[in-house]
């Protein structure tokens, strides 16, 4: 009979990247019964041999969400239990009381509770930082064993739990999915990409007036700005693409949203990819995705110039960091490119050499089959 291994989410879609297409497919490719259980989408189906459950828990108080959540814990009785955020900590730790054998692994990969008390305004903020703190502190108290995106983040959890197994898992891509393009660049026709979830923090209004000014600079450029992704607030949507109506000078193609194994597809037509977050506490300390995606498609980059980064690759950058606030600095980054062809091909080529030769999920995904194994065959 197969293990059966949980993998709960309060706050994704249940076909998210991490979620499903590598945690969700390498465990059920390695042999265990796996389910996905989610408070964001009401749906029972299988898709890939992984079984999914899940009810829409967007009107319903964390008290009554922990509950239903159980309830589909308690349906499926796995014996390893993964949980994506703290929240549903609490319904596996309820299920863990009478099935001691149980074991919870808390993967983190986003900073709490800053990433919940920057959304309140004013004072209140502060009180809610303290309330999430202790909510995430009683979550990580209750776990088993904590997997971590990224070594910038570990360092808090030492402090919290010093005694507590951690292992470093990334967010490497799934190599099979992201096929190698080189850049089409032929000096007449420049396309732009941004990727993912799009908001004005992460930079789309800069990337947008950069393309611009390069097309004011150099006339005979046909200049597009491609979008594969979604806005996330209504309102800048709407003020963005009033901004394109307006623009006479570029063109904006807006893919929208696209599966995690499809993403690849939409990025053979684009010579750089960008990514020009503000240098806030959370973005200024967290690992971009997006950037190893970019890599794993041979796509030379313009991120904003951030610690992670320079952490992760050191000297291997196949692409330029600059500051997001200084378009100059970032116009000049893409005058070399322009200028230099050569220099396109030689960042595409090394981007996917790093990604081959180590950074993937094919390889990664080891470290979480090795964690999941360890706790699987020594439960107490």
């Amino acid at each position: 009979m197969k293990i059966k291994t949980a993998i709960i989410t309060s706050g994704h879609p249940p076909l998210d990247e991490r979620i499903f297409y590598k945690f969700g497919k390498s465990l059920s490719d390695a042999g265990y019964a796996v389910e996905i259980i989610c408070s964001t989408q009401e749906i029972n189906e299988m898709k890939d041999g992984i079984s999914i459950a899940g009810f829409n828990g967007s009107l319903l108080g964390k008290k009554e969400k922990i509950l239903r959540l159980y309830d589909k814990i308690l349906s499926f009785n796995p014996s390893v239990i993964i949980c994506c955020e703290p929240l549903p900590i609490f319904s596996a730790y309820k299920f863990k009381t009478d099935n001691s054998k149980c074991k919870i692994i808390l993967d983190i990969t986003e900073w709490y509770p800053e990433n919940l008390a920057t959304k309140i305004k004013g004072i209140k903020k502060y009180f809610y930082y303290l309330f999430y703190y202790l909510f995430n502190f009683a979550a990580v108290s209750l776990s088993d064993s904590l997997i971590i995106g990224e070594i910038t983040k570990k360092m808090r959890y030492n402090f919290m739990a010093p005694l507590k197994g951690k292992t470093i898992i990334g967010y490497y891509p799934v190599l099979s999915y992201f096929n190698y393009s080189s850049p089409p660049f032929n000096g007449t026709d420049l396309t732009f990409c941004y990727a993912g979830l799009i908001n004005f923090q992460r930079g789309i209004i800069t990337i947008y007036e950069v393309a611009k000014k390069i097309k004011e600079k150099y006339p005979k450029l046909n200049i597009t700005l491609k979008l594969v992704g979604r806005f996330e607030h209504v309102e800048e949507e709407i003020y963005f693409d009033a901004l394109a109506k307006d623009n006479k000078l570029i063109t904006i193609d807006k893919v929208g949203w696209t599966s995690y194994n499809g993403i690849s597809e939409y990025l053979q037509n684009v010579d750089i990819c960008f990514d020009l977050r503000v240098r806030n506490f959370i973005y200024n300390n967290s690992l971009p995705i997006k950037i190893f995606e970019y890599m794993a498609c041979g796509k030379p980059f313009i991120f904003s110039d951030i610690k992670p980064i320079r952490e992760e690759f050191g000297d291997n950058i196949c692409g330029f960091l600059v500051d997001p606030s200084n378009q100059n600095e970032v116009i000049s980054s893409i005058e070399k490119y322009i200028i230099e062809k050569k220099l396109l091909l030689t960042h595409s080529t090394n981007a996917r050499k790093l990604i081959e030769n180590g950074r993937n999920w094919e390889e990664e995904s080891k470290k979480l089959i090795n964690l999941v194994n360890s706790l699987a065959k020594n439960k107490n």
